[in-house]
């Protein structure tokens, strides 16, 4: 038998090669906080270990729309695509989404889905070119074993001013259905409001559908994964928990970065509200990174907030469902309303950085100047074009880029931008979607409409134009519409198939020759 001292040489000099590996200059990794915001940040921090603490922050997200259109009592769900805002009923409305103008509170369109069924309708995720529609409430009994997601394109939807009504046809419609990988199947019958199996927020990110409980039984969140998002049934995984103390209901992912946040209630006492951003984050995981709470009001003002949506990397939406019920003995009545928030100071900035610095177009001497900057070089860049807002095309590609500009030539009234690229894990990302009027000198003024139904307008352009025009309340029902009508230069009169009656405030949408113009009157 050899001595016990034999390998000690050896183990020395490896033990004494990694030290000095550690110690030499550029490979030394400090775990720690890197949030400057949080009260145990270490500015040594090179690698972001999850540890962040905070000091108690609260919030009250401003009202932006109150109260939001009749037609969305009881919206469950927001997001962002196509440069509008789009939301939802909950289980046992239509099987329907619906366009929202965020200025006027106008519904400019309904989009049906032709063989759907709203079950339990929840939220709504984008990728930047397909609609995720989560058919996955489940707090009834804890024991749907129909679960399921509806997936269609945003370019399938026709432009609303000539479409106000449409219908996606079901070949266009693919189905996810899923079932959770820790729950007996078939699942057993649970007390209502009493599973753990129940959830109302997800998100699409890195090609996978994300799913975050509404944990009734341990009032936490658990991150379930769903590796595809091609048509097909499939078998969520949990792959880590959060310790929320409130009942999550809307999750959305700010553009560009590695932020999510998480929107919720609790159940019990005033019904407090509560917003999680989460940021810096790793390896397909959102719970290892900062998990800033943010305390929001209470029910008497929130009412049941199930709605939120990014609009860009800080800036977004919360929505509420009418709402009305006893708490602490008191009667409280909430109408559905539209928030708007706003993280900026409440995120590192390096976060909010990452990626995307700045992408603008301006106009210039008969083209449109682009210009973008990156934080870091991103792969297969793409700058993309639309006429419409919804059908892009790519007018000049980058195998890398970092920073640029590009000159683009006029050719409709309205022109769209966006950017394309891949992430360091082959993601395709999207910005934010600019669009420029090319001719602002055409348009529509000195619009006066009459408790008779005249319109009288002057057209600002040097050729005659066909529009369209919709009268609808404040709303967002629609009272009268036209079909194309074509304008002259110059003074124009029509008469709208409606008498609003006299000093009635409503919203006239008029869109043609490219673009569109909304404008709100008074009835003379």
């Amino acid at each position: 038998m050899g001595s016990l001292n034999a390998g000690r040489p050896f183990f020395l000099f490896f033990l004494l090669c990694f030290l000095l590996l550690q110690a030499t200059p550029g490979r030394t990794q400090v775990y720690g906080c890197k949030d400057p915001t949080a009260v145990n940040y270490n500015a040594a921090a090179t690698v972001n270990d999850g540890s962040c603490t905070y000091s108690t922050t609260s919030y009250t997200p401003p009202v932006k729309v109150d109260p939001l259109s009749s037609v969305l009592q009881e919206g469950s769900g927001l997001q962002m695509a196509g440069d509008f805002l789009w939301s939802f009923n909950d289980g046992g409305g239509a099987a329907a989404i619906y366009r929202i103008d965020t200025l006027t509170n106008a519904i400019l369109q309904t989009v049906n889905l032709e063989g759907a069924t709203n079950v339990d309708w929840e939220d709504i995720a984008f990728d930047g070119t397909y609609f995720y529609v989560g058919d996955v409430g489940n707090n009834a009994s804890g024991n749907r074993q129909d679960l399921k997601i509806y997936k269609f394109r945003l370019s399938d939807i026709p432009d609303y001013a000539t479409n106000a009504v449409v219908t996606i046809p079901s070949t266009q419609i693919d189905v996810i259905n899923f079932t959770y990988s820790d729950q007996p199947q078939p699942p057993v019958a649970a007390a209502p409001n009493n599973t753990r199996f129940d959830c109302e927020a997800l998100i699409v990110d890195e090609g996978k559908i994300h799913l975050f409980t509404k944990n009734w039984v341990d009032v936490n969140t658990v991150h379930y994964v769903i590796n595809g998002t091609a048509a097909g049934s499939y078998v969520a995984s949990p792959v880590e928990t959060l310790s929320t103390g409130y009942l999550v209901t809307a999750a959305d992912k700010a553009p560009g970065t590695n932020l999510i946040a998480l929107l919720g209630y609790q159940a019990s006492g005033t019904g407090n509200h509560f917003l999680h951003l989460l940021s810096d984050y790793s390896g397909g995981l959102y719970f290892n990174g900062n998990k800033r709470l943010i305390n929001l009001p209470s029910a008497a003002e929130m009412g049941q907030a199930e709605g939120l949506a990014f609009r860009n990397t800080s800036y977004g939406y919360i929505s509420n469902e009418y709402f009305t019920k006893t708490v602490l003995s008191i009667n409280i009545t909430v109408d559905q309303k539209l928030r708007s928030f706003n993280v900026n100071n409440l995120v590192p900035g390096y976060v909010l950085s990452q990626g995307l610095k700045h992408f603008a177009a301006v106009k210039g001497n008969g083209a449109n100047e682009l210009s973008w900057d990156f934080t870091s070089p991103v792969k297969e860049l793409k700058l993309q074009y639309s006429a419409n807002r919804v059908d892009f095309s790519t007018i000049q590609s980058f195998a890398t880029s970092a920073s640029g500009t590009f000159s683009h030539s006029l050719s409709t009234a309205v022109s769209c931008y966006r950017l394309s690229w891949k992430d360091a894990n082959g993601m395709d990302r999207y910005s934010d979607v600019v669009c420029l009027k090319n001719d602002v000198k055409k348009s529509l003024s000195h619009i006066v409409l009459r408790s008779n139904g005249e319109l009288s307008f002057t057209w600002s352009g040097e050729q005659p134009a066909r529009y369209v025009f919709r009268l609808l309340a404040t709303d967002g029902r629609l009272l009268a519409q036209t079909g194309q009508q074509v304008v002259s230069p110059g003074a124009n009169t029509l008469r709208l198939a409606t008498r609003p009656g006299h000093n009635a405030v409503l919203l006239l949408q008029a869109s043609g020759d490219g673009a569109r113009q909304s404008s709100l009157l008074r009835v003379d």
